[in-house]
């Protein structure tokens, strides 16, 4: 399966194997989305780790308990690493928040370019950099 639809996030398996995920508009995570998506992205993988190239530009607001979720040893089997992209201020916003309260056991960053992101998620897959 390469693609999946959640309440809260699409999820599509890239040629290269990162899942390019979004947000969809004006929504808001709850502790059971992050669970949903984490579920998603592990079906997406087989069960494989991931790296994820997570589009937050639309994104309304995210639990704390979903940030935690987000940010647990549960999440790091599922993700390995986590390139955000905001292309709005919100988004930036909640993201800079995410990233300044939560220490996630597995690489993290954010962009305001797509390809920024992708470039280097697949330099951390192929085990040159973090």
């Amino acid at each position: 399966m390469d693609t999946i639809t959640t309440r809260t996030q699409e999820f599509r398996l890239l040629q290269n194997g990162i899942i390019h995920t979004r947000i969809l508009p004006n929504l808001s995570l709850t502790l059971d989305d992050g669970r949903e998506n984490l579920t998603a992205v592990s079906t997406i993988t087989g069960n494989k780790p991931a790296y994820l190239m997570v589009d937050i530009s639309k994104v309304k607001g995210i639990s704390s308990e979903c940030r935690d979720l987000f940010c647990s040893k549960d999440a790091a089997k599922v993700q390995h690493a986590v390139g955000m992209v905001s292309t709005s201020s919100m988004g930036r916003m909640i993201g800079n928040f995410f990233l300044g309260f939560n220490r996630p056991p597995f690489p993290i960053r954010i962009f305001a370019d797509h390809s920024e992101a992708l470039s280097w998620l697949t330099t951390i897959k192929n085990g040159q950099g973090k």
